[in-house]
C-alpha cells in the first residue's frame, strides 16, 4: 500500500490537559490532512513499529521526545550508549526507507530535568540531522538550536509561530470570579501576581515565592495554582505559603472554567521559568490581555517582547515584581491581546502542512 502523505501520526499523545495537539490536528484537518495519535511503544525500533502498524501513514510527526531520549541517558557504559544511539538513527532511517516522512517539532532545547545534558545534546543533534524536517515556533529558537546543537537546521526547518488561545476558552463567569475573590480574601482588591501551572521547582516557583516574600507591600497577593508533580515533594511550598498570609496556594488540577477565573483575578501573570523554546502559558495569558513577567531566557519565544512583558535577569525577579506596580499594565495587556489575535490556528495548520510538503520532504542522504 502506498503511503499517504496527508495521513499524519502525532507522537506522543499528550492531548489530556493540553489543547495544543488537538487544536493543531483540527487546523491540519482544514488543510485536508487526517491526524491520528499514538504513544511510543515499549519496543525496539519503536518508530518503525508505529509505521508498520499503519501502512498508509505517510507522515510521522514527533512532538516531545523526552521519553524517546530517556533510555539513552541512563545506559550503563559508553558502548551501550553508542549502540542505542545507532539504533535510534537506524529507527529513523528505516521509517524513511518505508516512504514515511519524519518531522520533529522541537519544543525544548533539552528535557526539563536532563540526566546528562552533554549526551542529550548529542542525541538531539543527531535526531535533528536525521529527521526529514523540523518545526520551531520562533526565529530565535532556530538560532539557539543551531548554536546549541552545533548543526545547520535552517534548510530543513519551518518556522510556525505558536497560535494563541483566542476563543478557545470561555470568559469566566462573574459569579465564579467573585466566589474566588471571597475564598481568597481578595474583596479589597489588592494587587495580584498570578502563577498557574505545574508546581515544580524547575519552573522557578521557589524563586518566585522567595522574591515575593521579600516585598514589603501589604496590599499585594501572590496566587499560585496548579497540580504538584506526583514524585516531587511540595512541603517546601506549603511551608512558605503558611508563613506569609499574602500567598494564596491552591494545589490541584485547574479546570478550564477556573483557569479563566484565575486569569481574571490577575493584575500580572508571572512565569519565572524558560527552559522551553515556546510557552503555551505565555500565549494563554496574552489571549486574555494579561501583562507578563518573564525571565530573559523567554525572549527566545519572540513574543510578546518589551511592549507586553517585564523581563528579568539572574537575581532580578524581586525588582521585576516591584516594577510591575509602576508599569502601564493596561497598555501591556492591550498589546498582548492584539498580538494574540494575529496568531491563529488556521495559519499554524497552513504552515505545518506546507512544511510537510516542503523541500526537506525528500529522502535525502543525511550523514550517519
Amino acid at each position: 500500500m502506498a503511503r499517504n502523505h496527508r495521513k499524519i501520526l502525532f507522537v506522543p499523545d499528550w492531548r489530556a490537559g493540553n489543547p495544543y495537539q488537538s487544536m493543531l490536528a483540527a487546523a491540519l484537518g482544514e488543510q485536508g490532512c487526517q491526524v491520528e495519535f499514538a504513544d511510543y511503544p515499549k519496543a525496539r525500533l519503536p518508530l518503525l513499529r508505529l509505521c508498520r502498524q499503519r501502512p498508509d501513514c505517510g507522515v510521522l510527526h514527533l512532538h516531545w521526545v523526552a521519553e524517546l531520549v530517556a533510555a539513552h541517558l541512563w545506559s550503563p557504559g559508553r558502548l551501550m550508549r553508542y549502540l542505542k544511539l545507532f539504533a535510534l538513527i537506524l529507527d529513523l532511517r528505516l521509517c524513511r526507507l518505508l516512504g514515511v516522512r519524519v518531522f520533529w517539532t522541537i519544543h525544548n532545547l533539552l528535557a526539563h530535568e536532563s540526566g546528562d545534558e552533554a549526551w542529550e545534546r548529542r542525541i538531539r543533534r543527531l535526531l535533528a540531522a536525521h529527521v526529514t524536517g523540523c518545526f520551531v515556533h520562533s526565529e530565535s529558537a532556530l538560532r539557539l538550536l543551531e548554536t546549541e546543537y552545533r548543526t545547520a537546521l535552517a534548510g530543513k526547518t519551518t518556522i510556525v509561530p505558536h497560535a494563541s488561545y483566542i476563543g478557545q476558552y470561555a470568559d469566566a463567569e462573574p459569579s465564579v470570579v467573585a466566589d474566588l475573590r471571597a475564598a481568597f480574601g481578595l474583596e479589597d482588591r489588592p494587587f495580584v501576581y498570578l502563577f498557574v501551572g505545574a508546581l515544580r521547582r524547575y519552573k522557578g516557583v521557589e524563586a518566585l515565592v522567595k522574591a515575593f516574600r521579600d516585598l514589603p507591600d501589604t496590599d499585594v497577593r501572590l496566587v499560585i495554582a496548579g497540580p504538584n508533580f506526583p514524585t516531587e515533594a511540595s512541603d517546601w511550598l506549603e511551608a512558605d505559603a503558611a508563613a506569609d498570609d499574602r500567598i494564596v496556594l491552591r494545589k490541584g488540577f485547574v479546570p478550564d472554567e477556573l483557569m479563566t477565573a484565575y486569569l481574571a483575578l490577575a493584575d500580572v501573570v508571572v512565569l519565572p521559568f524558560a527552559r522551553a523554546l515556546t510557552s503555551g502559558s505565555t500565549l494563554l495569558a496574552m489571549s486574555f490581555g494579561k501583562p507578563l513577567i518573564l525571565p530573559d531566557s523567554a525572549r527566545v519565544f519572540d513574543v510578546p517582547g518589551d511592549a507586553g512583558a517585564l523581563y528579568f535577569g539572574e537575581g532580578e525577579l524581586p525588582a521585576a515584581l516591584k516594577a510591575a506596580r509602576q508599569a502601564d499594565l493596561k497598555a501591556m495587556g492591550r498589546y498582548n491581546l492584539a498580538e494574540a489575535k494575529t496568531r491563529t490556528w488556521a495559519r499554524m495548520g497552513e504552515l505545518t502542512a506546507t512544511g510537510y510538503a516542503g523541500p526537506g520532504s525528500s529522502l535525502d542522504r543525511d550523514p550517519l
